[in-house]
Formats: structure tokens, C-alpha cells, sequence
């Protein structure tokens, strides 16, 4: 499949009402500093609903105007980042917004064995690393257009300001706006991590994202796994046949019995990469709105994560079982949740829940001198992507993109909820042996 990806017009969108004076300089708080350069990407696919070619023009001219009519809640997206000063230039510099053609492929055909993600790249609006920059837009939008009539919504939204739950506010807000239907939740979205973490100057956190594929360069692969429910039953029977009386006192999760599939998986290849079994560091991250006591409202934006973090020593990685490695991912989240609920109510003692998570993370990775297995996960699960509905309907398929990280995985929801999509990045040899993995073949097979 060589699908080809035209742009037809790019332009800056501003918000509808200018921003006023005293927002101008929006400070960032300790958890967006710490957050990777890196922009947040997700593109949503949405069917033909009209063969009217005014249709698709009125559609595309809704889209614009509801932007720039919700623009005024979400001010510091219009902004730019100013890295010496830690803030946000909000003076409604613009969201940057492209219109494309999409050539020699069908919707349907991306939703289809064929597709690779590296294509999918094309439906974003920037390259995921464009960020940070005293010219990059904080927010990116790429709206492109099937030959059979379909569309594919394309954003991208700084680390530096959102993560993936902002992102998801931010496009139930636009829906909402662009299609007028009544009843629909109000969403009301605030600004406000730097109340709840004030910023304090701490470094970020560094992806090792490989910016050329030159000599010396590996070539970095992303693909797709996906477990539909009967597949996440079978992998949970599984595990608990190794448990005392085929029972826990723990509830396994849908994302952690799939990271601990892929943990499983990924020691068996590093084992087999190096000969030997070497100390692996996994870090989950874990949304912090639910899970302070008082909870931080839902529709709060910024930065509100934090690290679950599970060290394995080179012993512990020779052979483990399924059970091990689910354990050691649900542990982890379960110890970092439990934490969380005192973050608000402890003073400086709660924020350093959050930096020393960071901070042991990057000691972890600085003092191994390289010799480290690290593998990152991060769950867009339960997050509502696919109600994102502009007024023409609910997305067919909502997807990231290619993610140049190593060893680093996205977990979502597939359309009917009770399966996963994993989008799992490796080096392109490492994806071969992983891809012969037993367990991996036969649950995304079932």
C-alpha cells in the first residue's frame, strides 16, 4: 500500500476572542518541566457519512470556526514555549491547522493487516520531535481527506504543556463545539498544574529519540498487537493457574496483564540479544486525577502524571514467568497509586512522590553506564477518544502513530472496550525475535 499524503493549506488558527493581558505569561509546573520534548500524538478516522462534495467543504469550514470558537478555553495552546523562562507565551500566536489529500489508499485500507505505521506518520501535522522550539506551535492539527470520502483528524500537542488526558479534553471540547447537539457533558477545562505543582527548574526527561536513521543509527520500528477480550481472559486464566487455589487477592487489569506479556516477552529478547540476562528498569506512567485525595477534577490540564516504577535484577530476568512479570507491573502501579493519595495532603512531602520517582528514574538509566534494559509504558486507557464525536459520527479507529522511542509501548482501548491495542516501538531486530514470541503470537491470534 503506497499511500501518498498531499497538503493542501497550512495556516495559524487564533483563538476567537484575544486572550486577555493578565493570562499572557503562563507558568509551567515541575511536572510539565520534567515531561519529554516530544509532541503528544493521536490521529482519528472517521467514515464517509455524505457523497456531497459541499458537505465536505462545510464540514472542513465548521471544523475551522469551532477551533477557533473554543480556542479562548484552551488560551495557552495558542501559545509558544520559552524555554529560559519556563513559561508560556499565551499572546494567541495561533494553532497551526493543515488541510490534506490523501492519495492511492481507502480508509478501509489502513484498518486492514497491510498497514504500517510508519505510513501513518503522514496524517500528523509535525514530526513527533518538533517541540520546545521558539516557533513550534504547542498545538497541530492536519485534517486529510480519503479518495472514498473519509477523513482523518491528525493532532499533535506538546509534552510540554498536555499529556495524553489534556489531549482528550481538548478534543471532546472541539467536538463538542463543532457540533451544537444538545445534552452533551460541559466540558470546563483548567489550566492549573502549576497550582497544584509549582514549577521548580528540574530537567527533562530524555526519550532517546533518534532523529536521522544514518550510519550507526538503528532503525526503530513501531507495530500494533492487539488483544480483543477473549485474548485478555485467556492471558488472565493463565496467570491464574500459577496462582495458590487458581486465585489473587489482586484484581489484574486488562494493561497490566498485557505489559506483563510484553515484559515477559521483551527479557526474553534482550536475553537473547546479549547472551546473558542483564537488570531491566520498567516505568508505567499513572494518571494522578483519580487518585489524590482530594481528587484533581477530570478536566484539569497540563502534566498530571507520574512513574510507577519496577526494577528487575539480572537474576530476577533469566526465566520468569507470566505471573512474575504481571505481579512486578501491578505491584508497582498498586504501590504508586497508594502514594498518590497523599501527594495533596502532604505538603513539600507529596511532591517529591513525583520527583523521586523521576529522579530514580534517571539515576537508574545515568549510573548503568548503558548496561540497563529499559522499557516504558503508558496507558491510554479509559480515556473517552472514541466519543469524540464532531457532529458526522463517533471515530471508526483512533490510533498514535510510529513513536521513534526504543522500548517503549502505548496501551489503548480498542473501539468496543474490553481489548488492547498495544503500539510497542523497538529496534527493528529486536521487533523480528519479539515477533516470534510464543505467547505474543498465540493471544494476538486468538
Amino acid at each position: 500500500m503506497m499511500m501518498q499524503v498531499k497538503v493542501l493549506s497550512r495556516k495559524l488558527i487564533q483563538p476567537s476572542t484575544p486572550t486577555p493581558h493578565d493570562l499572557r505569561n503562563f507558568r509551567i509546573a515541575f511536572t510539565d518541566e520534567m515531561s519529554p520534548t516530544a509532541n503528544v500524538p493521536l490521529i482519528l478516522y472517521y467514515v464517509n457519512k455524505s457523497s456531497k462534495a459541499d458537505d465536505k467543504t462545510g464540514i472542513k469550514q465548521l471544523l475551522e470556526t469551532s477551533l477557533a470558537q473554543v480556542l479562548p478555553q484552551f488560551y495557552p495552546l495558542a501559545g509558544r514555549y520559552v524555554q529560559e523562562s519556563r513559561l508560556i507565551d499565551c499572546r494567541d500566536q495561533g494553532v497551526h491547522y493543515a488541510e490534506a489529500q490523501v492519495l492511492n489508499c481507502h480508509l478501509h485500507q489502513l484498518l486492514g493487516p497491510e498497514m504500517k505505521p510508519e505510513q501513518l506518520n503522514d496524517l500528523l501535522p509535525c514530526p513527533l520531535y518538533a517541540a520546545d522550539g521558539v516557533t513550534d506551535p504547542l498545538l497541530s492539527i492536519q485534517v486529510s481527506t480519503f479518495e472514498c470520502g473519509g477523513m482523518a483528524i491528525g493532532v499533535c500537542i506538546s509534552h510540554r504543556i498536555a499529556d495524553a488526558a489534556t489531549l482528550g479534553t481538548f478534543l471532546c471540547a472541539w467536538a463538542d463545539a463543532c457540533s451544537l447537539e444538545e445534552g452533551r457533558e460541559n466540558v470546563c477545562p483548567v489550566f492549573n498544574s502549576s497550582h497544584y505543582f509549582p514549577g521548580r527548574n528540574l530537567p527533562k526527561l530524555e526519550l532517546r529519540i533518534p532523529q536521522t536513521n544514518g550510519q550507526g543509527v538503528p532503525k526503530i520500528l513501531t507495530r500494533r498487537f492487539v488483544f480483543d477480550g477473549r485474548a485478555i481472559s485467556k492471558i488472565r486464566s493463565k496467570v491464574l493457574m500459577n496462582c495458590e487455589n487458581g486465585t489473587t487477592k489482586h484484581r489484574y487489569t486488562r494493561v497490566q496483564l498485557v505489559s506483563g506479556l510484553f515484559i515477559r516477552a521483551l527479557l526474553g529478547v534482550d536475553r537473547a540479544k546479549y547472551g546473558r540476562s542483564r537488570a531491566s528498569l520498567i516505568t508505567h506512567t499513572v494518571n494522578l486525577r483519580n487518585k489524590t485525595s482530594p481528587p484533581i477534577p477530570k478536566h484539569s490540564c497540563g502534566n498530571f502524571c507520574t512513574f510507577a516504577v519496577a526494577n528487575c535484577a539480572a537474576e530476577q530476568a533469566k526465566s520468569p514467568g507470566l505471573q512474575d512479570t504481571v505481579n512486578l507491573v501491578g505491584d508497582a502501579v498498586r504501590k504508586t497509586a497508594a502514594d498518590c493519595a497523599r501527594i495533596l495532603n502532604s505538603g513539600e512531602d507529596g511532591n517529591m512522590v513525583i520527583i523521586d520517582s523521576f529522579k530514580h528514574v534517571t539515576e537508574i538509566i545515568c549510573n548503568s553506564g548503558g548496561d540497563l534494559n529499559v522499557i516504558m509504558f503508558t496507558s491510554w486507557c479509559r480515556f473517552p477518544l472514541y466519543e469524540v464525536d464532531f457532529g458526522w459520527g463517533k471515530p471508526i479507529w483512533i490510533s498514535p502513530a510510529s513513536i521513534p522511542a526504543p522500548n517503549s509501548c502505548v496501551i489503548m482501548d480498542t473501539k468496543d472496550g474490553d481489548g488492547i491495542e498495544a503500539w510497542l516501538s523497538l529496534d527493528e531486530k529486536d521487533m523480528y525475535m519479539l515477533q516470534q514470541d510464543h505467547d505474543i503470537t498465540t493471544f494476538t491470534a486468538a
